[in-house]
């Protein structure tokens, strides 16, 4: 959002230092504050950025970052309360067959009464039919649950991301961002709709089943609870190597979309100088990189079915080997042997599916850490406590002994002391990266000053609302943005309650009005993605348009009729003056006649105000410094002096 050139060398080392991650500073070195639910497990999520993230290491404990996933689930305890219930129900119901297998063999097969066995197949039949519609029920009130803690968390990253300050996006990466909005949150969902729910299940089901077995018989209880540490271990080993490589695939996924975003963002500029195929061969690159976390990860995966056949292969014949023996002796019921394998051979599908959950869960605590980074890291530019909404006033701006740095060490902006009565226009003039978008960047607060004051009406702005304060000021930019809506809905943007005639008073204003109403679809026609179906000319009133549309109390304009021929711009000249009236008025100036019409003039260089002047009644502040024939002289002679000769030859 810099002018070109405004940033220091220093800044920009800084921005390609943290090219690997995230990008801003303030993301490994900021202290931590608690935010959102579940904030006890702040300290370990906030370790992202300081933990090594390019080797793909781990860079704080689980359990902060579950504990921290888990308080999101707080405010739905009534619907978790019924997933609980469901699984409880459906832990019951899974333990039920062996029991009663146990109970036709020895009681009735054995016991004399065969012919109740049919009663038993019908209760087993009953049993799935009722397993059937619980397990319905808990899935669905999981994944319901689920969705909507997503969709909480989602919103709550977007609307941090949309507080944060113009230091945050001067480093930050779009692609990045995206990633963690769309994909990373899209992880959580299987997080809280299925793991969560599916490893309390089976560990439900695996404690029912201990229970069951040391009521049954003590040694069977005793080498059933042989398997578990076996069974723990493995899945600990698992988790510690998975949870890296999950880290690695989530980032590289992230390279990857940045460098999407970047190349169609860009195409037209691609396409221009030919560079299809380098941006082909960069895409190339990201995506080998990806692919080869995802092969990595599905090695670490691949290693867990085995084990889990090999343990089980070792138990069952353990199991047939004692109990075998104990039938034989007469010390164990064959129901009750009969009964244990069947226990045992429904724990191959809770181990295998709780060590598939821990790669979801693992894949949820690297994409858990990379959303809790963002939601981390605080604006630079905060409402201050007992903060108070700008009332109305006239205009009247007053920089005092203002400092500001990018990078805390090399001052963009040294000493700017200026005050502007309402209803002046004010002017900045200076070479390219003399800190003039910096200086009126400062008004609206996207940045903090270091040391000084600015004040509007004698209100401290920092004192005021964010809110209140920008609803004060208009800023029209050179660079112009437009959504991808109708050009009626692009002016109203700021004040999306205008009346349809606001609308086309601010379109008439900046000279839109005719050529609008001169298409098919009038102020509803699209303007295509970033305004492609439009000029740059066009794009810039229609800009320009939606800033005069909030009517502001204060205007900011990047030189607004940069990008229009001579004709429209003489127009506009007229049109600006009358809405300017009674307004004050920062121009960053580009053109003469914006320069001549200032009411006050201020020239910077290398970030100080060296020059400055006046206007009066009998001379302009533009003449008052072509008199002083010192730096000011010098750029208008080097440059205004140019338009001047073009506009002369033009006219005649």
């Amino acid at each position: 959002m810099k002018e070109k050139g405004s940033a220091p060398a220093p800044a920009r080392d800084e921005r390609a230092k943290t090219k690997q991650g995230i990008g801003p500073r303030s993301m490994r070195d900021k202290p931590n504050q608690k935010q959102g639910p579940g904030g006890e497990g702040r300290r370990g999520a906030g370790k992202q950025g300081r933990g090594g993230g390019k080797q793909g290491r781990p860079s704080g404990p689980v359990r902060p970052i579950l504990q921290r996933l888990l308080g999101y689930m707080k405010p739905h305890v009534r619907m978790l309360f019924g997933v609980l219930i469901a699984m409880l129900a459906t832990t019951a119901i899974e333990l039920a067959p062996p029991w009663l297998i146990r109970y036709s063999v020895d009681g009735l097969i054995l016991g004399g009464h065969p012919e109740r066995i049919w009663w038993l197949a019908a209760g087993l039949l009953g049993i799935s039919l009722l397993h059937g519609a619980i397990d319905f029920v808990r899935l669905y009130l999981g994944a319901y649950t689920g969705q909507q803690i997503v969709f909480e968390l989602r919103n709550a990253l977007f609307e941090h991301l949309s507080r944060l300050s113009f230091s945050f996006y001067d480093k930050a990466r779009t692609g990045d961002l995206m990633s963690r909005v769309t994909a990373d949150v899209d992880v959580l969902s299987q997080f809280f709709a299925r793991a969560v729910i599916i490893v309390v299940t089976n560990i439900l089901l695996l404690l029912g089943m201990l229970v069951i077995l040391f009521i049954w018989d003590v040694r069977l209880g005793l080498l059933y609870l042989l398997f578990l540490p076996l069974a723990g271990h493995a899945m600990w080993v698992y988790s510690q190597r998975l949870r890296p490589a999950m880290g690695r695939v989530r980032r590289k996924l992230a390279d990857l979309t940045a460098v999407l975003q970047e190349s169609l963002v860009g195409i037209q500029v691609i396409k221009l100088f030919g560079r299809e195929g380098f941006e082909e061969k960069k895409a190339d690159g990201q995506s080998k990189g990806l692919l080869k976390a995802n092969i990595e990860t599905s090695k670490i995966s691949a290693f867990w079915m085995p084990y889990v056949n090999v343990l089980m292969g070792l138990s069952m014949g353990l199991v047939l080997w004692i109990g075998g023996r104990g039938v034989i002796r007469q010390t164990i019921s064959l129901g009750t042997l009969i009964g244990f394998t069947a226990y045992l051979s429904m724990l191959l599908r809770p181990i295998r599916q709780t060590g598939m959950m821990l790669g979801a869960f693992m894949r949820s605590v690297a994409a858990a850490e990379r959303v809790f980074e963002v939601l981390d890291i605080p604006s630079d530019v905060q409402d201050a406590p007992g903060a108070y909404p700008l009332p109305a006033v006239t205009g009247r701006v007053r920089f005092e002994g203002v400092h500001f740095s990018y990078d805390g060490l090399n001052e963009v902006l040294h000493d700017i002391q200026l005050e502007a009565e309402p209803g002046e226009m004010v002017a900045f003039v200076g070479p390219s990266g003399s800190g003039k978008t910096t200086l009126v960047h400062l008004l609206p607060r996207f940045y903090d000053a270091q040391e000084g004051t600015i004040t509007i009406d004698g209100h401290d702005i920092r004192g005021v609302t964010v809110e209140s304060l920008r609803d004060a000021i208009g800023i029209a930019m050179q660079t112009v943005f437009l959504f991808d809506v109708s050009i009626g809905e692009n002016i109203a943007y700021g004040n999306p309650h205008a009346r349809q005639e606001e609308i086309e008073w601010a379109a008439r204003t900046v000279q839109m009005h005719d050529f609008i109403t001169a298409l098919p679809l009038g102020y509803g026609t699209p303007v295509g993605e970033r305004g492609v179906r439009l000029s740059g000319g066009q794009k810039q009133r229609i800009a320009l348009a939606r800033v005069l549309l909030r009517n502001p109390h204060i205007l900011i304009f990047d030189e607004p009729t940069s990008s229009v021929e001579a004709d429209t711009e003489r127009r506009m000249q007229q049109a600006l003056q009358e809405v300017r009236a009674h307004r004050t008025t920062f121009v960053i100036a580009h053109r003469l006649w914006t320069v001549q019409q200032a009411d006050q003039i201020l020239v910077l260089r290398e970030g100080r105000i060296v020059e400055r002047a006046q206007g009066t009644p009998r001379r302009s502040a533009h003449e008052a410094l072509l008199a002083k024939k010192g730096f000011y002289r010098e750029l208008y002679e080097n440059q205004f002096r140019g338009e001047t000769l073009a506009a002369k030859k033009g006219g005649a």
